[in-house]
């Protein structure tokens, strides 16, 4: 683990330290809700008994006083010796009171005497003294259509008050002082209303308030505490040590090991995390063996390459990389062999005796090699040729069994590139458990990396022949098409020649000396041309080797000739530039030999991931098509060297109008066949 994860995992290891306080928070909040929840449903129903209570009285002392009401009104009235403020009526030294008025008085008297007082109003006054504040107003207008009473608490003056107002109906009592005024029996003449205050009952809630919210918060406190003690003993305390454990862990301490004892689902975790810790200690000890096992391949793959990339010749580079493989495996001997045509071939063994070589070598020419594993590994039983190739008779089966007595085991690796199998590398152990599955892999890596040196091998012998070939076929073509046309030409014209000079005829013998000095002048030119191009070589820039031919070029053909070039320097792959250059010289020899031109203009561009040649005469031309790549030899020879490499050639020409040639090419082969 490196420095970064470890102060990483600390972090998050105190970051996470403090669950206690955590755990014993949530639980907390879950209690306090709780007890928040209980508590204000205690206090909301003291409310509510409280406001029962208030109703409860003020519906009683409304009762009272409609009582009261319905008594005097039933005797029309009261007769007092005290005309007090208000009366009706006054005969010999008493006085006549309504009920109403008597109601006032006593709402006077009980507002003096005790805390709450009546009010007797109504939308239709008789004394304005009794107008109705905008509560009763609003009372007495909805008793017209519904005579429910009508409470409210009124929080505006001084002191909060509770008011309780019911509806005043007409009774027969009542029509004899309200007759003038229309009303009926059952009408709602007006209202009653009763006002008590309430401060003593805002206190008492207060009062209960305080005393719950202490409760509650003692309660949650106590509770919180002992809760976090216990979750500290049985959760925090056993979880600090694991954390130690993890901890030390991190640090690589994997002997670390938990000691809880705890008897419940924390113990359990700790063995289990100490059983961890072990096999993460085993895993880390593996892990560090595979590391340096794989190290040690890479290195030997590494120096398989480089063996490879080596110059020298492939029996060379076979044998030192037996001789790598046997150093690095636990094999004591082994042997190489490549499969060729009809045949197969020992190029390489090492710490084997001549017998078992040769046994090899025999038995390799007459049976069938088996190429189904890359990596083939047996127990050495009845003789090492038999462990391969048990149907098969082994000349030096004597040979065979005297190896078997040492040998425990063979490894036999196909050397192979691209599903081919080229060869293989036979390894001999004298160890049980040599050849392990790991080391079986690297076989198998070493194998491919061998069977692409001996492709890559095949392919650039096979690739020298057919540069051979083909040039032994150009060496032809020019030879067939120049030198072997002249010497029959000049052959007819020396007979023609001897005819004319025994007949006599000088003149005529004279022009034709003079037309076989121009061909041979001709000749010699063609002969020094192909030498000259079998001479040029790829020099890594084609522009600069093209100008260099072109001068020799203009200065034998007598031709203006022009080279433009948009690169001072043209880098090229070996190939192209040697096909381009060969298409240049084909074009330019056509050109002298029959276009009868008088310049040539020539231009080579770069343009992108291609080379782009440009070849103009102003020649006699001739009437070009597709056909005439069948007619003209050089032709069908350029449109194949471009064509080989993924380009293209294009040929326009006409009578009279000249030829131009381009050739298009990609700045590395794309072979297309």
């Amino acid at each position: 683990m490196s420095p970064q994860e470890k102060t990483s995992l600390k972090k998050l290891l105190a970051s996470r330290s403090r669950i206690g306080v955590r755990l014993t928070l949530s639980m907390g909040v879950i209690i306090s809700i709780t007890v928040f929840i209980l508590f204000y449903s205690i206090y909301k129903n003291e409310e509510k008994q409280h406001a029962e209570q208030i109703h409860a009285q003020a519906e009683a002392l409304l009762s009272e006083m409609t009582l009261t009401r319905e008594w005097i009104a039933s005797y029309n009235g009261v007769w007092t010796k005290n005309p007090g403020d208000y009366y009706l009526a006054g005969q010999d030294g008493f006085y006549q009171k309504s009920p109403a008025m008597v109601t006032k008085e006593l709402s006077d008297l009980s507002a003096d005497k005790r805390d709450y007082s009546f009010h007797i109003t109504s939308l239709m006054l008789t004394n304005p003294e009794n107008a109705p504040d905008n509560f009763e107003h609003d009372a007495l207008v909805q008793f017209e259509t519904d005579v429910e009473p009508i409470t409210t608490i009124d929080r505006n003056g001084t002191e909060p008050v509770y008011r309780l107002m019911i509806p005043l109906e007409v009774k027969e009592s009542c029509l004899e002082c309200h007759t003038e005024q229309g009303y009926q029996v059952g009408d709602i003449r007006g209202g009653l209303s009763v006002m008590i205050p309430i401060s003593e009952m805002d206190a008492s809630l207060a009062n209960s308030r305080r005393m719950l919210t202490f409760s509650a918060i003692g309660i949650v406190s106590i509770v919180m505490i002992v809760l976090y003690l216990m979750v500290h003993r049985t959760i925090i305390s056993p979880v600090g040590k694991l954390k130690e454990v993890a901890i030390a862990v991190s640090d690589g301490n994997y002997n670390t090991r938990s000691s809880l004892e705890t008897g419940d689902e924390l113990e359990v975790f700790g063995k289990t995390l100490n059983q961890m810790v072990g096999n993460l200690k085993k895993s880390q000890q593996s892990l560090q063996q595979g590391i340096k096992q794989r190290t040690q391949e890479l290195d030997t793959i590494s120096e398989i390459a480089f063996i490879i990339s080596k110059a020298g010749s492939l029996d060379d580079v076979l044998a030192e990389a037996l001789s790598k493989v046997l150093s690095i495996s636990k094999a004591t001997g082994g042997i190489v062999h490549l499969f060729e045509e009809n045949n197969t071939r020992i190029v390489a063994s090492e710490g084997l005796s001549s017998n078992i070589t040769s046994c090899f070598q025999e038995i390799y020419r007459i049976a069938e090699v088996p190429t189904e594993k890359s990596v083939l590994v047996r127990d050495i039983e009845k003789g090492v040729c038999k462990t391969i190739f048990p149907e098969q008779e082994c000349k030096y089966e004597e040979g065979c069994q005297a190896l078997a007595t040492g040998y425990i085991r063979l490894a036999s690796v196909l050397l192979k590139s691209r599903s081919r199998s080229l060869g293989t590398m036979i390894l001999f152990s004298k160890e049980k458990e040599s050849f392990s599955p790991e080391s079986m892999q690297l076989f198998k890596s070493i194998g491919n990396q061998l069977g692409v040196a001996i492709e890559n091998e095949k392919y650039h012998q096979h690739i020298e022949e057919i540069a051979v070939l083909e040039e032994r076929a150009r060496i032809s073509r020019e030879l067939h098409d120049s030198l072997a046309q002249t010497l029959g030409w000049l052959s007819i014209k020396t007979e023609m020649l001897e005819e004319d000079l025994q007949l006599g005829k000088i003149e005529e013998s004279k022009t034709e000396m003079k037309s076989i000095r121009r061909v041979t002048r001709d000749a010699c030119y063609d002969v020094r041309e192909s030498i000259d191009g079998l001479r040029t070589r790829p020099t890594g820039d084609l522009a600069l080797t093209a100008a260099a031919w072109i001068a020799e070029f203009r200065q034998r053909s007598g031709l203006r000739t022009e080279f433009h070039t948009n690169e001072e320097k043209i880098l090229l792959a070996p190939r192209i530039e040697t096909e381009l250059f060969r298409i240049l010289q084909e074009a330019l020899t056509n050109i002298r030999k029959h276009a009868n031109a008088e310049s040539v203009d020539i231009n080579l561009d770069k343009k992108g991931n291609f080379i782009k040649l440009n070849i103009k005469d102003d020649g006699q031309g001739f009437n070009y098509n597709l056909e005439q790549d069948k007619k003209h030899f050089g032709l069908r020879i350029m449109r194949e060297r471009a064509e080989k490499l993924g380009g293209s050639l294009h040929v326009k020409s006409e009578i009279k109008q000249g030829t131009r040639i381009t050739a298009i090419l990609p700045l590395r082969p794309t072979l297309s066949n």
